[in-house]
């Protein structure tokens, strides 16, 4: 048995992106994995922008990840191709913190020689490529693209699919000149939409099905962790002794 926590995006009215995220995801994992989705209360498409939002931003998900730790649960999936919390998250749960971009990127770079971002809007794909030099897999990428689409529209396009599927299809055209062998789309409501639609290939190139890796690098997080093969006691992945985060966080009256 595997409990695993997926932080996925804010709470909006009548949300037919989160189910079928938590459709996707059940469909996806091992029959004796329990998957909890937990969204969180409070966004602002800014957080692809400003720095200042996704700081706001970021503790949500830091607390949502202690709230995961307390409650028993085997890992923390971040359901978000920008990574908020990577470093933060890691630092105040022993557990496994499995993040989207990140996972997605190796998993590219196992597949295919060269890959590249097809995202939502030229922000977006620049926040990407940032992720991508953290990540130290830069060389790997080809430039990329990206289309003028706003979350509202990819929202919408849950329910007519064939515009945007369109525009990414040419999109993927231009990519592919480029020598891409690989898409990784974001966010993630892009691939959603794909995958609901049964579009594995853009632009005669091969999309990476994001919610499948996602789940199953999580899941194979857990295994390792359970092996005793985890994250070290040094560096930047390293969590804080508890006795220290617990004084943090008195000193900054959040506990």
């Amino acid at each position: 048995m595997m409990r695993l926590f997926v932080q996925s995006g804010p709470v909006t009215p009548n949300d037919e992106a989160h189910r079928l995220v938590e459709k996707h995801l059940r469909q996806l994992a091992r029959p004796d994995t329990e998957i909890t989705v937990h969204r969180l209360k409070r966004y602002s498409p800014a957080v692809t922008t400003s720095r200042y939002a996704t700081y706001l931003f970021t503790s949500q998900r830091i607390e949502a990840a202690m709230q995961a730790e307390r409650e028993g649960y085997d890992a923390v999936a971040v359901l978000g191709t920008l990574d908020i919390g990577f470093f933060e998250i890691r630092e105040t749960v022993d557990i496994p913190s499995i993040f989207m971009t990140e996972v997605l990127l190796h998993a590219a770079t196992l597949l295919a020689h060269k890959a590249a971002f097809l995202a939502m809007d030229r922000p977006f794909l620049e926040r990407l490529h940032e992720l991508t030099k953290l990540y130290g897999l830069y060389e790997r990428l080809t430039p990329g693209g990206c289309l003028n689409l706003t979350i509202e529209e990819l929202r919408a396009a849950l329910k007519e699919p064939g515009p945007v599927i369109e525009k990414l299809e040419a999109e993927a055209r231009k990519i592919a000149e480029q020598g891409a062998d690989i898409l990784i789309c974001a966010p993630f409501l892009i691939p959603l939409l794909l995958i609901e639609n049964g579009v594995t290939e853009l632009g005669g190139i091969r999309v990476l099905n994001s919610l499948g890796v996602l789940i199953k690098m999580t899941e194979m997080m857990v295994d390792l962790h359970r092996m005793g093969i985890n994250r070290g006691k040094t560096g930047l992945y390293a969590p804080l002794p508890k006795e220290e985060l617990r004084r943090i966080r008195k000193a900054f009256e959040v506990e």
